[in-house]
């Protein structure tokens, strides 16, 4: 199989012009939340809570959003969603600008601005391969890993400016307002229609029950799956306790916090840069080495107290977790079918959001318990322990494929 960039794709230009400003905005967002969470609280465990509440939807209903994305028109549902997300980041920044916001109506509008992301997940996965063909696939996925990851790099910069200059409610509301750009983008791009299911099941249980049959009985999704679950849990579980990192052990505040996440991303950009230029050199046993790396890191994240050395730590996190979040991906869009895409894809993001849900929840709780170097440490162990046992299916690279 010959690969080809899906930029020089009108419709991918369209579809990738659109995602890139609405990241922006997410990562806007992201940064803001997180701050504001500490600002409130001072506790790392709230901070673990609101990242909880962002991705626990995907974790619980997860496989019920890739049910629906594999039985609805995959055009209208993610226009709908993103509209969603747009009116909860209204509803945000009302409740900050009048000073309504708790900390528990914080984690409720996070909750719900989960369950749309998570939602979301699945549709998005599954429209990419409907725009590109297969040979465009690969860069595709990884194209827009580098939009994410960029957006990850300049969003944090832009978030702390803003924070400073104008408070959280801005940046909640610039969010808001950068969903109009991939619902405009989505709505006037030509999407390849969506295969026609065969005799299969038609009930919502019985499809989510054939999805995840089909995960089991496929060696290599299987093994990925796994991959995942170690990647999410302990490497963007530690993530999620930069802002306290940030201001408690460096004290560095909203901008040292605004740095290490951009870090985090200008890491993972390298990573897409090398998956856009070709796949053929992925597999099993690349994640498998990407998950042992950011083990090694994140023992080195919870001993250091030097910001400088921290910062490259992250990045260096950036670039690993990456190659195991947009390697897995890559994998799978190239392996699945498609009458079961938004099932295999909701599954996924259901182990990449909720194993970021829960490794953030543990290590912000456990943390408090016992302080977070050696929380970071114990983590690190485990993640090490785990890809050490990742098993690898023979003929699991791209190129065995191609």
């Amino acid at each position: 199989m010959t690969e080809r960039s899906a930029l020089r794709n009108r419709n991918f230009q369209i579809y990738f012009a659109g995602a890139v400003i609405s990241l922006h905005g997410l990562w806007i967002f992201r940064v803001a939340l997180a701050w504001y969470a500490w600002q409130l609280t001072g506790s790392e465990s709230w901070v673990g809570v609101i990242a909880f509440s962002q991705f626990a939807p995907a974790l619980f209903f997860g496989p019920l959003f890739g049910v629906i994305a594999d039985r609805v028109e995959r055009r209208k549902l993610s226009m709908v969603v993103n509209s969603g997300s747009a009116l909860n980041m209204v509803v945000l920044t009302l409740l900050t600008v009048t000073g309504n916001l708790s900390i528990e109506a914080l984690a409720a509008v996070s909750l719900v601005q989960g369950m749309l992301e998570g939602a979301h997940t699945p549709v998005r996965m599954a429209l990419v391969p409907g725009i590109v063909s297969r040979e465009e696939l690969g860069s595709a996925i990884a194209s827009n890993s580098i939009a994410f990851n960029i957006s990850r790099v300049v969003g944090p910069a832009i978030s702390g400016f803003i924070i400073v200059t104008y408070g959280v409610a801005t940046a909640f509301i610039i969010n808001g307002i950068s969903y109009a750009a991939i619902v405009i983008a989505v709505g006037i791009i030509d999407i390849q229609p969506r295969k026609e299911r065969g005799s299969g099941p038609t009930d919502i249980w019985s499809q989510l029950m054939e999805g995840i049959d089909y995960i089991r009985q496929h060696t290599l999704l299987r093994a990925i799956m796994i991959a995942i679950t170690i990647n999410t849990l302990f490497g963007r579980g530690v993530l999620e306790m930069m802002p306290a990192v940030a201001d408690g052990i460096l004290q560095r505040g909203s901008g040292g916090l605004a740095i290490m996440t951009s870090a985090v991303g200008a890491g993972a950009v390298l990573t897409g840069l090398a998956l856009a230029r070709g796949t053929r050199w992925l597999g099993m046993r690349a994640l498998k080495t990407a998950i042992i790396a950011s083990a090694v890191l994140i023992v080195l994240f919870g001993y250091s107290t030097n910001f400088v050395l921290s910062v490259i730590t992250v990045s260096l996190l950036g670039v690993v977790l990456s190659l195991g979040g947009v390697g897995s991906q890559i994998l799978i869009q190239s392996n699945v079918d498609d009458e079961v895409r938004g099932r295999v894809s909701s599954i996924w993001g259901m182990i990449a959001f909720g194993g970021t849900a829960f490794g953030g929840l543990v290590i912000g709780v456990v943390a408090d318990l016992v302080g977070l170097t050696p929380t970071l440490f114990v983590t690190g162990v485990l993640c090490l322990a785990a890809a050490v046992l990742l098993p690898v299916p023979a003929g699991s690279s791209v190129q065995s494929r191609a």
